[in-house]
């Protein structure tokens, strides 16, 4: 009679049990994770912020930096400044030399959206963006951003 080794079929099938108990595991962890987000999405709260407390979010280092103290009363509309001010549209970005497709999106997610708010940045400003957003240190005076803003809003 002939023997029949069944050692290698029976260390394949363990072997795939444990990867099948592997991904059970994945799996269950996806499930949690996105139970979890779901969750969190639900109790999500959301901020009314001034423009004031927006740039300060934005750039914590600039307001961070003021030595003189804020006060409690909230700014006239008239004393914000441009930066602050929510643009009512969004212009295209991409025509100012030095700024591509994704240097626009980082500048729009940085609540840079229109040629006022570049043309009125601050020296201040640029440093901020430039060490955050634009990664690039002098860009924005050496491609002269705040011109071609100013020249793009008169035209």
């Amino acid at each position: 009679m002939y023997q029949i080794d069944n050692s290698l079929t029976m260390y394949a099938l363990k072997q795939a049990e444990g990867v099948i108990f592997q991904s059970y595991a994945i799996f269950d962890q996806m499930i949690d994770d996105s139970l979890a987000f779901n969750q969190a999405m639900m109790n999500f709260d959301f901020v009314e912020m001034t423009s004031a407390g927006a740039i300060e979010f934005m750039f914590p280092s600039v307001a961070a930096g003021s030595s003189e103290k804020k006060s409690a009363q909230p700014k006239r509309a008239s004393e914000t400044k441009a930066i602050a001010q929510v643009p009512i549209s969004h212009d295209d970005l991409k025509l100012i030399a030095g700024i591509g497709p994704g240097l626009e999106k980082k500048l729009r997610d940085a609540g840079i959206t229109s040629y006022l708010q570049i043309a009125a940045l601050t020296p201040a400003e640029i440093a901020e963006l430039e060490a955050n957003v634009v990664k690039f240190t002098g860009r924005i005076t050496r491609d002269d951003w705040i011109g071609q803003a100013q020249q793009l809003m008169n035209s």
